[in-house]
């Protein structure tokens, strides 16, 4: 199972501040974050840090007491953790920095195109140098362990997969001090395998439902959504016809049942908010599971046979990363029966009995079918409310808002 259930990489944002009437207002904050799960190490200019990807950035700014223009004294850490497994390094600090106490006044803003070997060329942001930085203390991973680190760094051209927490604390002269902290958790989630319906062509695997549950494995991945528009997971579901189609491939990219009308493309699957933004949209995930949607789509039918193929698109230093899934196969068996000129079959399977089947609970359906409703076949009229009739697309619709959660049925009646 790859599938890793964690809140790791959650962005804890905080605005925070401490005045009073003889010191002025100090302020330490998150501008944005922008969630990346692959960092590349090509990526990176520490000569030039305008080259670096645009990940996050702090800003600090302070405000003297009405009347005056005096400066604040200040002292700034800045830390970073790691939390990598398969380098046996537990919540271990890789680099920790402070400042001697230095005149502020004003607003600057940091980001990750500050973190090269410049960085004590800092300026606010009406274009004056902040001056009179100096490390007060600097302490760095022993040798031993930031060779292990580097090596796997240099052999992977990435980060290696754990958690990788940054601390950024402000302490004013004779005032408790600010802190912001980012945690970014790198998973690398370039793995991606489907668990059913179905399975390769030879398997030859059945189901028994026109409305299926699709399931896949996958370790989990975030991005916010100002950052990353075309994130996400995405599905493609077709009919593979062997008497038209050389391969799988061929008939996955042949007409679509999913998504229809049928663009060309993959289906992107509904996301997750995770966490509220801070002026870059919101962060987002997404799940492993898709129920076969009423809308969108077009029915499968009992008696074909279907492919169907997801695409995952994750956020990186680089840009967007996409990577796709094998491709499953499923047949749907005939389940014999007349075909009916109104729609209300499709290749011998009531259509209503299908959808009747995904709204109620499996056991309760069983029990029905096998047993006073045993041999029922649906006329086709459906009444909602004791009062209006419904078509085959209006109860599509409602089965729709039903699986959704946006409504809920009282009682279902049969006569």
């Amino acid at each position: 199972m790859k599938k890793k259930i964690s809140t790791i990489g959650i962005v804890l944002i905080f605005i925070l501040s401490c005045a009073s009437a003889q010191t002025g207002t100090l302020t330490l904050g998150t501008n944005y974050f922008n969630n990346v799960e692959v960092f590349y190490i090509a990526d990176f200019d520490f000569n030039n840090g305008m080259n670096n990807p645009d990940i996050f950035e702090y800003y600090l700014s302070y405000t003297p007491p009405i009347g005056s223009d005096a400066s604040i004294q200040i002292s700034i850490e800045f830390e970073m953790i790691a939390n990598i497994p398969s380098l046996g390094l537990n919540n271990r600090r890789i680099i920790f920095i402070k400042t001697l106490p230095f005149d502020f006044n004003g607003e600057v803003a940091i980001s990750t195109k500050n973190l090269d070997l410049n960085m004590d060329n800092i300026f606010y942001t009406d274009g004056r140098e902040v001056t009179g930085i100096y490390k007060d203390e600097f302490e760095f991973i022993p040798e031993e362990e930031f060779a292990r680190l580097q090596t796997a760094i240099l052999s992977g051209l990435k980060l290696p997969a754990g958690d990788y927490m940054f601390n950024f604390a402000v302490y004013p002269e004779g005032s408790a001090g600010l802190s912001e902290k980012q945690v970014i958790s790198v998973g690398n989630p370039s793995d991606l395998e489907l668990v059913a319906p179905g399975g390769p062509l030879d398997d030859n695997i059945e189901i028994y439902s026109i409305y299926p549950l699709f399931q896949w494995e996958s370790t989990d991945f975030m991005w916010t959504e100002g950052h990353c528009l075309e994130c996400g997971y995405f599905i493609r579901v077709a009919e593979y016809n062997l008497a038209i189609h050389s391969s799988i491939d061929e008939a996955l990219n042949d007409r679509a049942n999913l998504p229809y009308p049928d663009n060309g493309l993959f289906y992107p699957l509904p996301s997750v908010i995770v966490a509220g933004g801070t002026g870059r949209g919101d962060l987002l995930t997404a799940d492993n599971t898709f129920q076969y949607p009423f809308s969108d789509s077009k029915p499968l039918e009992d008696g074909k046979t279907y492919v169907w193929q997801i695409q995952k698109v994750f956020p990186t230093t680089s840009g967007s990363e996409m990577i796709e899934s094998n491709i499953f196969v499923f047949s749907i068996p005939s389940m014999g029966g007349d075909d009916e000129t109104d729609g209300a079959t499709s290749g011998g399977s009531n259509i209503y009995l299908q959808i009747l089947e995904q709204i109620i609970d499996a056991d309760t359906y069983n029990a029905l079918f096998s047993g006073e409703l045993e041999g029922f076949f649906p006329t086709g009229v459906v009444t909602l409310n004791d009062t209006q009739q419904l078509t085959q697309d209006q109860l599509t619709a409602l089965a729709s808002q039903v699986l959704a959660g946006q409504i809920s049925i009282k009682s279902i009646g049969v006569e």
